[in-house]
Order: C-alpha cells, then structure tokens, then sequence
C-alpha cells in the first residue's frame, strides 16, 4: 500500500510543472491601454507697482523736461506669478501693444518721448528692448515669483529735448508669457 501511495505522489509531482510551464509559453502577447490628461501649466499673474498693489496702468505723474533730459524719472513696477501648478519658469517678453509703436529701444509715447523696460533697475538691469523684442525667464519652481522692472520715461529716439512738446503721453505694451 506505501509503495502505491507514493507512486502516486510522483505521478502528480511529474504532471504539476508541465501544467504550469504550459500557461507560461502559451501566452505570446498581452495589452494594456494607458491614458492620461496632458494639461499645460498656468499661473495667475499680475502686474503690480512697487507697492504691490495690482495696476492696469503704471502712473509717472508730472514729468518735466529736466527729467527728460537728465533721464531720472522711473517708476518700479513687477509681474507677480502665484498659484503656478506644473511650470517651472516663465518665459516673459515685452511688446508694443494696440496701437503701440518703437521708438529705438523705447516704446513710443507720443510728444517724441518713450518708455524704456528695464529687467531690474535701470542702467544696472537688462532693458527689454521693442525693437528686438528679447526673452527673459524666470524661476517659479516653488510656486510663486516675481518678475521685477522699471519704467523710465526717455527723449524718443533720433529727437533732441527741443522735440519735445507737451501733453499727455502714454505707450500701450503687451507682456507675453509662456510657461516652461
């Protein structure tokens, strides 16, 4: 009787692994279907004055043609980015908005007078010329930044301050952000 029983447990023993390796070969290809959204990245942004505040027109009040000529008048202003979901920086340049035009690297008010970008400070920063129409970038790695500038009113390019004439001025730019 032990020598039928263990006759047996060969036998089933012998059957198990070619059982298995049956289910193995005998697939030669599966599928699966993988889907996703692909959403761009944004932020909110915003263009604020040197107090934070947001703005829709950047105001340098009374300007004199001493001023002009000795180009000390400028006004600090920024695009804040916050609430930024999937970018890492922002790519920003400055143009000539409706109805805008360049005057050298300025962008043209009228009166033969112009409003220079600077990225930074003036004379220390990069200006962001019309002309060429550079790019600029920054970091917003963790959600949040602030791209800083300053606007300074100039003589009009190729014209002396005895061009300039008075009144109301002002120059429609344009800021185009693409998110990185």
């Amino acid at each position: 009787m032990k020598m039928k029983m263990t006759l047996l447990v060969l036998a089933m023993t012998a059957t198990l692994p070619s059982v298995a390796l049956s289910a193995i070969t005998g697939t030669t290809s599966v599928q699966a279907t993988f889907t996703s959204t692909i959403e761009a990245g944004t932020c909110n942004a915003e263009i604020q004055n040197a107090s934070g505040a947001p703005i829709d027109i950047l105001p340098f009040g009374d300007v004199f043609k001493s001023d002009l000529v000795s180009q000390s008048r400028r006004e600090t202003f920024k695009i804040a980015f916050t609430n930024c979901a999937g970018v890492k920086n922002a790519a920003i340049q400055a143009m000539p908005g409706a109805g805008g035009s360049c005057t050298g690297n300025a962008y043209a008010a009228g009166h033969n007078v112009g409003f220079e970008i600077w990225k930074g400070s003036v004379d220390s920063g990069s200006i962001l010329n019309c002309a060429t129409v550079p790019t600029s970038v920054i970091n917003l790695s963790n959600g949040t930044g602030n791209f800083e500038m300053d606007a300074r009113i100039v003589i009009a390019n190729g014209k002396t301050i005895s061009d300039v004439t008075t009144g109301s001025v002002n120059a429609p730019v344009t800021f185009t952000v693409t998110y990185q």
